[in-house]
């Protein structure tokens, strides 16, 4: 007790001078003492928080910002973190888009919120504009604690800044009812099946996903050694989307038009997800946020991690999104700020999240939780996120998507996979040069 004493008077004294030295600058809380101290907390709370948590600063309030479907759970964990630690949390709508454009006006007029929730491809424009801190006092555990994806999707330049909360990726769902007793185990059966369960006069098939966005389609990339671009997403100057294995990829999705013969523009969210709650689709490539409405509808939904493409040995890759929580450098407490964005990331408290959200935890180890392993749904789709990837953050992929969507039309439509793919590449460099200038 007495060397406790000794050290928090010595950071009283530090923090003192700081704030002496540092007059009224709005940013004088960004710099806030970082020093680990001896406070482990009163045994309440979530487990999975770290031994040594950081020292808030006195008087601290703070306001959190996410969409709506965030805001459940929050709103129950601040109640959580106000009754331990006795600082008051405020929780406000407030979507991912409109959050980085207050942060502009907001941040410099004090009235941005402590904590942001972002989806990670937004990472990038927001550290390249200053408007969140490192994830500094907290890197070893939340390194050691979350899936290497969601680690990697909150770094920028090998700098952490997140405090992951959920990941997204995509699956296959079954209409186990339509599908009954028929092995669904390789893209052979999927093509199989549909030869013959579709029915177009009745609007009925077999198989359907989105066709011309490279979300949706990066698997059949991946699925033989394609990619976007090198050295884990980071090297715009190496783009895999037109290599060998690309478009052997591209080929293969090019077949599936036997299976599917409607136009890329019928395949569309919408469509697709009216004909699976209707009975009329019996596979559907969709995302793992539908496992909740999925789960109710009357016909059996199971779903499977992606199978391998023909002839190939690579577990095809997914891109995955990853929600998760940031600390503003507006923030004037910044110590109580990751006090509250690593205790809302314990385990205890994602546990939480998903039974109040159904949001997929970001951290490892997860599948062995009682509540998620009864969900099969849920256990194939943390197996996809074992084979997924962040979509990439770096300023140049704003230069992919639509030369890519434009490949994949042509391509859909039966035009040359490689042609259309270097032309997709070729305009991927220009814009990427036309940026840079």
């Amino acid at each position: 007790m007495r060397k406790g004493f000794i050290i928090l008077l010595a950071l009283t004294v530090a923090i003192a001078i700081t704030a002496c030295g540092a007059g009224e600058s709005t940013n004088s809380g960004n710099k806030a003492n970082e020093s680990k101290a001896e406070n482990k907390g009163s045994g309440n709370a979530p487990t999975g928080a770290a031994d040594e948590e950081i020292v808030p600063e006195e008087g601290a309030t703070l306001l959190v910002w996410d969409g709506k479907d965030g805001l459940p759970f929050l709103e129950e964990i601040a109640k959580e973190f106000t009754a331990k630690y006795g600082i008051p949390v405020k929780v406000e709508d407030q979507g991912a888009p409109e959050q980085l454009e207050k942060m502009k006006t907001d941040g410099p007029a004090e009235l941005a919120a402590d904590i942001i929730t972002l989806p990670h491809n937004d990472l990038g424009n927001a550290v390249k504009s200053g408007f969140v801190l490192p994830n500094d006092y907290y890197e070893e555990q939340t390194k050691a604690e979350f899936l290497p994806a969601a680690v990697e999707a909150v770094t920028v330049e090998g700098m952490l800044y997140g405090y992951p909360r959920n990941m997204e990726t995509y699956a296959l769902f079954i209409n186990q009812d339509l599908v009954g007793d028929t092995p669904i185990n390789s893209w052979e059966d999927i093509v199989n099946f549909s030869k013959g369960f579709n029915d177009l006069k009745e609007n009925k098939y077999g198989f359907m996903s989105q066709l011309t966005s490279l979300y949706w389609t990066y698997p059949f990339f991946s699925g033989y050694g394609g990619y976007i671009f090198g050295n884990k997403e980071t090297d715009a100057a190496d783009i895999g989307l037109n290599n060998e294995g690309s478009v052997q990829g591209l080929k293969f999705f090019q077949s599936l038009r036997d299976i599917l013969p409607m136009a890329s523009a019928d395949t569309t969210d919408d469509i697709k997800r009216s004909l699976f709650q209707d009975g009329k689709l019996a596979i559907n490539l969709d995302g793992v946020w539908n496992i909740g409405a999925y789960s109710n509808l009357k016909h059996k939904v199971t779903m499977i991690p992606l199978p391998k493409m023909p002839g190939s040995d690579k577990d095809p890759i997914t891109l995955a999104g990853v929600k998760a929580y940031y600390v503003s450098t507006y923030s004037k407490y910044p110590n109580a700020a990751k006090l509250f964005a690593r205790y809302s990331t314990s385990k205890e408290a994602l546990l939480k999240n998903f039974e109040i959200t159904g949001f997929i935890p970001a951290r490892t180890g997860m599948d062995s939780e009682p509540a998620i392993q009864s969900n099969e749904m849920v256990r194939a789709a943390l197996k996809q996120l074992e084979n997924s990837q962040p979509m990439p953050t770096i300023i140049e992929m704003g230069q992919v998507w639509t030369p890519v969507e434009q490949a994949l039309e042509l391509i859909w439509n039966g035009e040359d996979v490689k042609t259309s793919l270097d032309k997709a590449v070729e305009d991927i460099k220009t814009g990427i040069a036309t940026q840079d200038q």
